[in-house]
């Protein structure tokens, strides 16, 4: 085992600038905080009950932040607890996390474990599928406008329905491998349907709480959109019809529309 002294001087010998200083202190300050969140949180186990692992869940952009996070990610502390964690780490409801048993799965936003130690319990008995699904998302990276890069995000859909109370949250890579993992490793999840479609007990909550088919539906209505939109703007502009045919004024000697004529005057 290293000894503390030691990599304490070679920290030093590195030389760290201040931003790294800060960042240093700031993960001292949340392992110590999390250490002792993590004692409280075994004081609610079952018997022979054993954490596995643990999946963070942040509102920085990494997660969807569907469950737990609340109107806006508002929240008011009542205890000195969870006044000195906001002030500590600057976090209303964005902290989050899923904690993984030998017997269930346990979900609960840290200011709030804080202030009452309210949290979810998933027992995996009571979890019939698991939606696992991969969602693929390319845009252009326009750091070099010469010569722009296309790059791909891959992001999860986690989803799962325990005793009528559905979990839905959107993964990173990093965030679903250390679900596959569990999946793959702790005995109860792997009698588990692990599956990319929705699963629901109720017909009504197949449609109304499903983020799949709420992806998908948006996805395809902007596409109609912007198909309508140019469909629109054609009819105007060629055939002096529709509702977009005011935006095109052909009786000058410009060949351009009057829209984009206002915008250049």
């Amino acid at each position: 085992m290293p000894n503390p002294f030691k990599s304490t001087i070679k920290r030093i010998n590195n030389e760290l600038n201040n931003q790294q200083k800060k960042e240093l202190y700031n993960q001292t300050k949340m392992y110590i905080f999390l250490q002792d969140f993590i004692e409280q949180l075994k004081t609610h186990l079952h018997e022979e009950e054993e954490i596995v692992a643990y999946l963070p869940m942040t509102a920085d952009g990494e997660n969807a932040s569907v469950v737990g996070v609340g109107l806006l990610g508002m929240y008011h502390p009542t205890t000195e607890a969870a006044k000195a964690y906001i002030k500590e780490f600057n976090d209303l409801r964005g902290n989050r996390i899923l904690v993984f048993t030998n017997q269930r799965m346990i979900f609960t936003t840290i200011i709030e474990f804080l202030d009452k130690q309210p949290f979810f319990s998933y027992p995996y008995s009571t979890i019939r599928a698991i939606t696992l699904k991969q969602n693929k998302l390319s845009y252009f990276d326009w750091e070099n406008r010469f010569s722009p890069k296309r790059l791909t995000l891959h992001t999860y859909t986690f989803d799962f329905e325990s005793d009528n109370h559905i979990f839905s949250e959107l993964l990173s890579e990093r965030d679903a491998e250390i679900l596959k993992r569990q999946l793959a490793e702790i005995p109860a999840l792997q009698t588990i349907l692990v599956t990319k479609e929705i699963y629901r007990e109720k017909r009504f909550d197949r449609v109304v709480n499903n983020p799949v088919l709420a992806y998908r539906l948006t996805y395809y209505f902007s596409i109609v959109a912007v198909v309508v939109f140019l469909l629109l703007l054609a009819l105007g502009g060629f055939f002096h019809f529709g509702p977009a045919k005011h935006m095109f004024d052909f009786s000058t000697a410009t060949i351009f529309p009057a829209l984009f004529s206002h915008f250049l005057r």
